[in-house]
């Protein structure tokens, strides 16, 4: 048995820390982490409360997967909250990896600087959703 589990950071009163407590949390206790920021999909309550706090960074619809930070926190910046997922996703990912290297040899690994490896593979989900 193993344990999905799907929670939401970068809620308005989000801070490094609490963002990296939940973080820690799914770390710790489950195995198949799901991680989204808030997304104020147009019409809803919550796009009337974050534009009224002024916490929507990003209306570019293309941009609205869950996984890409549109908002701010009060405390961080979109770009933060997203780095501080995508940085304690990969790592939690890793667990999987013995399986996957099962299925198909590893290929050569590099080591890179987080945020230039962040840059990265943020520039290739714009290029990405460049063509919807």
């Amino acid at each position: 048995m193993i344990v999905v589990g799907g929670l939401i950071v970068g809620s308005p009163g989000d801070t490094r820390e609490s963002v990296e407590t939940n973080l820690e949390f799914a770390r710790r206790y489950v195995d198949w982490p799901y991680i989204q920021h808030p997304t104020p999909y147009p019409g809803t309550p919550m796009t009337k409360d974050f534009r009224d706090r002024g916490l929507i960074i990003n209306e570019q619809f293309e941009d609205y997967d869950g996984t890409t930070a549109v908002v701010r926190t009060e405390h961080l910046s979109a770009d933060e909250v997203e780095f501080l997922r995508w940085r304690a996703e990969r790592w939690m990912k890793l667990r999987h990896m013995p399986a996957a290297f099962a299925h198909s040899p590893p290929l050569p690994v590099t080591v890179e600087d987080e945020r230039k490896a962040f840059e990265r593979f943020q520039a290739i989900r714009r290029a990405e959703r460049a063509y919807v």
